[in-house]
């Protein structure tokens, strides 16, 4: 089936690129014989996947409804399983935090460069979690190496404001939402802080203890 959908595609790229095509081009393209090209075509005329129109200068080649719907899914597993291999599953219960999240996104450096980055002006606090499996651990730790958002440290003559990388994710199926790791935290790594223009707690009514599942979308 892998071979159908990858020949398809070729030649039908090949026909919009210039327009008719011959037995010729398709051999030298594909890098096998003439014979080879026509016993392929054959097939997949057989199986109703391409309709052949012949014409003076070569043939047209089009897809049947059963060709585009073979294509159609065929993109729709890849991009699922590209989707899969971006997103870093990380489970863990909710918990109370010391009340340090909310002062954090009430200072408008931040709250301005999330809206900035982001897309959108976070919720005043962060919902932590805490991990308790090895796997989700082991994905936290993924996080590290992974690409992130930098909101960048911020400098007055007063005091300094540390950087921090976000992760964009969503959280039991909710978006948009962020895991926020700044450079500078008392957290160790097995507590994570989301943020979200949402009060997670009540859009997804969570109280301690319970599990979510948060998803990076890297």
């Amino acid at each position: 089936m892998l071979t159908e959908i990858c020949t398809l595609s070729r030649i039908i790229n090949l026909v919009k690129e210039k327009g008719e095509i011959t037995q010729q081009i398709l051999a030298k393209e594909f890098n096998i014989s003439q014979q080879s090209v026509s016993r392929k075509l054959k097939e997949l005329e057989d199986a109703n996947l391409i309709i052949r129109i012949e014409t003076k200068d070569g043939e047209i080649i089009r897809l049947t409804e059963k060709g585009e719907n073979l294509l159609l899914n065929c993109l729709n597993e890849i991009s699922s399983a590209i989707t899969f291999q971006h997103e870093i599953r990380i489970k863990g219960k909710v918990t109370s935090g010391l009340g340090e999240g909310k002062l954090f996104l009430s200072l408008p450096y931040y709250e301005n460069s999330f809206k900035k980055f982001l897309g959108f002006t976070p919720y005043p606090g962060t919902l932590n979690i805490v991990i308790y499996d090895r796997i989700s651990f082991e994905n936290r730790l993924l996080l590290d190496t992974s690409k992130y958002i930098n909101i960048p440290e911020y400098r007055d003559e007063n005091r300094v404001l540390g950087a921090v990388k976000a992760y964009p994710a969503r959280i039991n199926d909710l978006e948009p939402a962020a895991i926020v790791i700044p450079l500078r935290t008392t957290h160790p790594k097995s507590v994570i802080e989301i943020i979200s223009p949402y009060y997670l707690r009540e859009k997804l009514s969570l109280k301690d203890g319970d599990e979510v599942l948060i998803e990076a979308l890297i």
